[in-house]
């Protein structure tokens, strides 16, 4: 028998003794290479980041699109109205033929023969109009010998403006609201008063139930 039949014999009778050990072996190989090719898979692979997979769990959105149609903090969907100051402007387009002084007796009336204060101002003018001299509501109309054909209006923040002298009585009913240079009467001689200083108009002017002198409040300015 040649050297190579008996080492092809040994070898086979190895093969035999230790098949079982063999095959273990290559079991454990296997196995391994599954193993490592699944690891490799994993790690290689693109992460889904389950926006557009229709997943029903929690997604976030990364810098979402704005919404133009939403307001803003600079730009509220109805914004407030400025708010329109209260001024009063003077009641005709005339000069003041006299002033406020309620601390002297400094205006000699001529129509009761006698110096007093002067609580109000007096104001004559070519076409004779008088305008309200803000928004407000007419509180009162009236006449008396004193006073003549008077309109009283009120207005916002406690002012209240008295229109004296006027030559007709108002036709403006209690209540009705007045805007800022409307015209509420024409000047006269009606103020029983003071009828001999001529055609022109009284005009008070109260805060609060309290007179006060209409320049600390006027801004000085024809209709």
């Amino acid at each position: 028998m040649s050297k190579f039949s008996v080492a092809a014999k040994r070898f086979g009778g190895f093969m035999k003794r230790n098949a079982f050990y063999f095959l273990i072996i290559l079991c454990i190989a296997s196995v391994a290479t599954v193993i490592a090719l699944a690891v490799t898979h994993d790690s290689t692979a693109t992460p889904d980041s389950g926006l557009n997979s229709g997943d029903d769990g929690n997604q976030t959105v990364i810098n979402p699109e704005p919404d133009d149609n939403k307001p803003t903090p600079d730009q509220p969907d109805n914004p407030t109205p400025p708010i329109k100051k209260l001024t009063f402007i003077s009641p005709c387009n005339g000069t003041i033929s006299l002033s406020y002084d309620d601390t002297k007796f400094v205006w000699y009336n001529s129509s009761m023969n006698q110096f007093e204060t002067h609580c109000a101002l007096d104001y004559t003018s070519t076409d004779l109009n008088v305008y309200a001299s803000a928004d407000g509501v007419i509180k009162e109309t009236g006449y008396s010998e004193l006073e003549g054909n008077y309109v009283v209006i009120e207005h916002e923040e406690g002012y209240t403006t008295k229109y004296m002298s006027l030559e007709e009585a108002s036709t403006l009913e209690v209540g009705t609201a007045v805007q800022q240079g409307q015209l509420i009467g024409k000047m006269s001689t009606t103020n029983g008063k003071e009828s001999l200083s001529g055609a022109h108009l009284h005009f008070e002017m109260y805060k609060n139930g309290e007179v006060i002198n209409p320049l600390d409040v006027l801004v000085l300015e024809e209709k």
